[in-house]
């Protein structure tokens, strides 16, 4: 191992510790360095920053914003501009589809990229290091199995863009500078050229390594993902694995092909180990039956994503998970509280500055840290190092406790994802609270789910499409649930301006070949987050079409 994992990581957590018990202190100077920092970049210069001396100043000079309001200046950066928004030039541009699916840019500077790596990719590793105090490091960090890629994409001119989640490992390797020899596939595997799916070659080396300690992933959809692949694929893979051969079903081009058959030889060995497994080889436990040095497991999961962590728990057995962060390409800005710890993420105070609204809406000024209580909800606002002022993250978040001064957070839902017919305005939350009593209430094992309006009939209704056995009258039952988990759908229904919901079963794997087709677009599927409400034409289609197929085979 040539990276210090525990040194960087005693380091990190030694950091949090002392931010956080001085956390009300640090936001306040936070604040006071953005302001000054920036006062003469052009947002700072138009809003007066030079001339803020208070947080009621700031809070009447700079108004609550969201993405549209710094486009103009974003995209004078694009095209060469200076100084639009900090002082400090932005190095990396995120790219985010947002709820409308149109991309969008957020600058990143290099303060926001060292908080980045000081805070959370050093502090997951202090928080392995702590959970397991006696383990050698080899043992937690010997070979590590990213299920994701850090694509290297650019801007005209050569600076450096992408999904957030990726930003950091470019800015790492900006000079070939990062350390990939703790990762099972080769460097060049884990920077591609360009977007592709490359899922079959980071299984073949995950299985060809008999040490794995961990395996990553930004959300857990996606290592669930990769499990279910190699479970599907099993005989496939270990009869490759075995002759070091490609199989020309695999959509791999030949210069991949040639690639993986140089660097994996043949290893009857190693393949016959793992058929020794295939009788058992059920979900439960999983994952420690293929590797059993595996030490833990990082992704995003919990009660935003039910479906999947269950899965993920189900595969991983005894096998720790780390939640990651709460963030976004806005800013990362948390960490969660612990290795095991779901739906809990210590705020970073030297992320930026935040404020809470408080939900449902009050009047009076945002919240500070000092001002929030546990138990209670609130849209968080956030002002960070690369340029965005009393940001609305649209998120709404409850605060679950402190870690010092810090507040410790879950994240809820965003405002403005929802299901509205006739103005129920059902939010995500609500809407995975009715799936999980459905779920209770059949036995179904549900893969994945998710649901539109539909108004080609009067009044409009809920339109669902699960990835699960077909059930008879499963509208009428995830009616009763849906009423049951909003008020305001049950107020709906009780007036008639809504009609009863609609179930429609998809075929095994249909959530997977979407992100496929998504995939196989262009769209790098880093930080995808699973489809839940499906807001554009082409998504419809596609669940539409799936079901249609499913119905004409009698699957469903």
């Amino acid at each position: 191992m040539k990276t210090d994992y525990i040194s960087q990581g005693a380091a990190a957590m030694a950091r949090l510790r002392q931010t956080a018990a001085a956390a009300r202190q640090i936001q306040r100077e936070q604040l006071q360095t953005i302001l000054q920092q920036n006062a003469a970049a052009a947002y700072g210069l138009r809003h007066g920053f030079s001339g803020i001396r208070s947080l009621a100043d700031f809070q009447s000079r700079v108004p609550l914003s969201c993405h549209r309001d710094y486009e103009p200046y974003i995209q004078t950066l694009l095209s060469g501009g200076t100084r639009q928004l900090t002082a400090e030039e932005p190095v990396y541009f995120a790219i985010t589809s947002g709820s409308t699916g149109t991309p969008k840019y957020v600058p990143v500077t290099e303060t926001d990229m060292c908080i980045h790596r000081d805070c959370i990719h050093w502090g997951v590793y202090g928080m392995v290091r702590e959970h397991f105090p006696q383990m050698p490091p080899e043992a937690l960090f010997g070979k590590i199995f990213q299920v994701g890629e850090f694509a290297r994409t650019h801007l005209p001119g050569g600076r450096m863009c992408g999904v957030r989640s990726a930003s950091l490992y470019q800015w790492l390797d900006r000079e070939g500078g990062f350390d990939a020899s703790d990762y099972c596939v080769p460097k060049e595997v884990l920077f591609p050229e360009r977007v592709e799916d490359l899922t079959y070659m980071k299984v073949r080396f995950a299985l060809a390594e008999r040490g794995l300690t961990a395996i990553h992933s930004v959300f857990l959809h996606r290592a669930v993902g990769v499990l279910d692949y190699i479970r599907e694929h099993w005989d496939l893979l270990l009869r490759d694995m075995a002759a070091g051969t490609v199989d020309d079903r695999i959509p791999l081009d030949a210069t991949w092909r040639e690639k993986l058959r140089r660097w994996l030889p043949p290893d009857p060995l190693r393949a016959e180990e793992l058929r020794l497994i295939r009788a058992d080889l059920c979900p439960d436990g999983m994952v420690r039956r293929i590797w059993p040095d595996i030490r833990y497991i990082l992704g995003i999961g919990g009660e935003s994503f039910p479906v999947y962590t269950r899965a993920m728990e189900r595969y991983a057995g005894s096998v720790p998970i780390h939640h990651f962060i709460y963030g976004a390409s806005e800013g990362f800005l948390s960490i969660a509280a612990g290795v095991g710890v779901p739906d809990a993420y210590i705020l970073l105070p030297e992320a930026g500055f935040f404020e809470f609204l408080p939900v449902p809406a009050e009047t009076g000024p945002p919240r500070t840290i000092e001002q929030v209580e546990v138990g209670r909800r609130y849209e968080l606002v956030f002002t960070n190092h690369s340029g965005l002022y009393r940001y609305r993250m649209q998120d709404v978040l409850e605060v679950v406790g402190f870690f010092g001064q810090a507040p410790v957070v879950r994240f809820c839902y965003r405002l403005n994802q929802a299901l509205n017919v006739a103005d129920e305005k059902l939010n995500t939350e609500q809407l995975r609270d009715a799936m999980e009593r459905f779920r209770a209430r059949t036995g179904l094992p549900i893969a994945a789910f998710c649901a539109q309006e539909d108004y080609s009939l009067r009044p409009g209704r809920y339109l669902f499409y699960l990835e699960s056995p077909r059930l008879e009258n499963a509208g009428a039952l995830l009616d009763r649930c849906l009423q049951e988990a909003s008020l305001g759908y049950r107020g709906c229904r009780a007036m008639g301006d809504i009609a009863p919901a609609c179930v429609r079963f998809l075929p095994p794997g249909s959530f997977r070949r979407y992100e496929e087709v998504l995939a196989s677009c262009g769209r790098t599927m880093a930080q995808y987050k699973p489809v839940q409400i499906l807001r554009d034409a082409e998504s419809r289609r596609f669940f539409a079409a799936a079901a249609d197929g499913s119905e004409k085979m009698g699957e469903a």
